[in-house]
């Protein structure tokens, strides 16, 4: 049988992890509210930087995918844990399409890990991190290996695997097609907002000095970097999500472990002092 001591040392316990706990979910909050202000001005950035390219999408000339060659995976995980079965769920998503010749760059150690302990080290050719508060010119540096080794014909393709925000329960590992240009990728997310309405009439006569086609290619290292810093933004919004969530989850657990353990105290409790009784009345009626 438990002893009483035995039970009050793990509701002390349980209290103190609820206390973590409680604490990692306030600070999650917290943090949610500004990671979505930052959300929503690269979301709004996002559209219309977007619907700017949308003009040239009909004129660009997509390049045709090569088969044969692998595909090059820009994995977006956390380097931080206690965030539920966020980086599980987006690196399954990338180990589900991935092939043996295929290559990753990953973000974030909890992805490096997971596909390291899973034997897919030897694809892993970067492994890099951006941390809460990094800019977006930490992004280039990446941007312009993913593109030289694009131009190179080393890849038939780059795709980027990354968590879609759907709402604070809600974010959905997704996979994008960023190199060769994805015109599907404009007519499915983005439609034209009404702020870039009331800006721009979209039946306007434009003229460029280039072509449309030299025009995109001349901002080729905009749109990929753009593309994945607002997929980070958009991840790590899902994470503190996921955190938030998943510490709600431990301590609604714990408090019921408390009430279920103080419910176990209790009673030992009383059947221990039913039982001194029952020996001093046992004591007394021997003596008598």
């Amino acid at each position: 049988m438990q002893s009483l001591d035995y039970i009050k040392r793990r509701i002390k316990t349980v209290k103190t992890t609820s206390k973590i706990t409680g604490a990692m979910k306030l600070i999650a909050t917290a943090k949610m509210t500004k990671q979505r202000n930052n959300y929503e001005k690269i979301k709004s950035f996002f559209s219309d930087f977007y619907n700017l390219l949308s003009n040239f999408a009909n004129s660009i000339k997509v390049k045709k995918i090569d088969e044969s060659k692998p595909i090059l995976y820009v994995l977006i995980s956390s380097s931080l844990g206690l965030c539920g079965a966020y980086n599980s769920n987006v690196s399954k998503k990338l180990i589900s399409v991935l092939k043996p010749n295929d290559k990753i760059i990953v973000f974030g150690k909890k992805g490096y890990s997971f596909l390291k302990s899973r034997n897919y080290k030897d694809q892993i050719i970067l492994q890099t991190e951006f941390l809460e508060g990094s800019s977006y010119l930490e992004i280039l540096p990446i941007t312009e290996v993913i593109i030289q080794a694009y131009k190179n014909q080393e890849f038939s393709c780059v795709k980027l695997v990354y968590t879609k925000y759907v709402n604070s329960m809600s974010f959905n590992p997704e996979i994008i097609r960023i190199l060769p240009f994805d015109k599907v990728l404009f007519e499915q997310n983005f439609t034209p907002s009404n702020e870039y309405k009331e800006k721009t009439d979209l039946n306007q006569v434009v003229e460029y000095d280039s072509t449309k086609q030299q025009i995109f290619e001349s901002s080729i290292s905009i749109y990929v970097s753009t593309l994945i810093y607002a997929s980070i933004i958009e991840s790590m919004l899902s994470e503190t999500s996921s955190r938030k969530n998943a510490m709600k989850s431990a301590t609604d657990n714990a408090n019921e472990l408390i009430n279920d353990l103080q419910l176990i105290y209790n009673r030992l409790r009383q059947e221990k002092i039913t039982q001194e009784i029952n020996e001093i009345v046992g004591g007394y009626i021997n003596e008598k």
